[in-house]
């Protein structure tokens, strides 16, 4: 027997499978009719004094607030990118700032679909918590102003 050392460079990956002007009209398809929907929601959710007004909806707002974020910042970078090949040369600063916002964001939306459906919970089952303005504050505002700021 040899004592030969054999190395194989093997490179799987899931996206060579699309190329990058696929990738790009596939997030480009999307993300037009996803930006529409967003606003169409969002000024329905706003403009309308009721739905606005109702505690059930403010999570939701701002859920549909931090997407339309996403789909303003964050995906047209992506289209950049793939829209000229992967080559894509950028400073480390911006790659750092792309990469908190991704991670920031990411979380924010997480914590706060939790939290829309613990309050959901409460609005349904424990509808007595939230009837007076101090209850309200500690139970509906103060918990999203601490998701905010963490």
């Amino acid at each position: 027997m040899s004592n030969e050392n054999i190395t194989v460079n093997v490179t799987i990956s899931s996206y060579d499978i699309i190329s990058s002007i696929g990738k790009f009209w596939l997030y480009l398809i999307f993300l037009i009719p996803s930006i529409i929907c967003t606003l169409f929601v969002l000024y329905y959710l706003l403009f309308e004094r009721t739905l606005r007004r109702s505690l059930n909806n403010h999570v939701i707002i701002l859920l549909l607030l931090t997407v339309l974020f996403c789909e303003l910042t964050q995906y047209p970078w992506m289209l950049y990118y793939f829209s000229y090949g992967n080559i894509w040369e950028r400073p480390v600063a911006f790659c750092l700032i792309w990469g908190f916002i991704d991670c920031a964001v990411y979380a924010l939306q997480l914590l706060l679909f939790a939290w829309a459906t613990i309050e959901r919970h409460i609005l349904i089952y424990h509808d007595k918590w939230v009837l007076t303005k101090t209850k309200r504050f500690f139970v509906h505002y103060l918990p999203i102003i601490i998701i905010i700021i963490y």
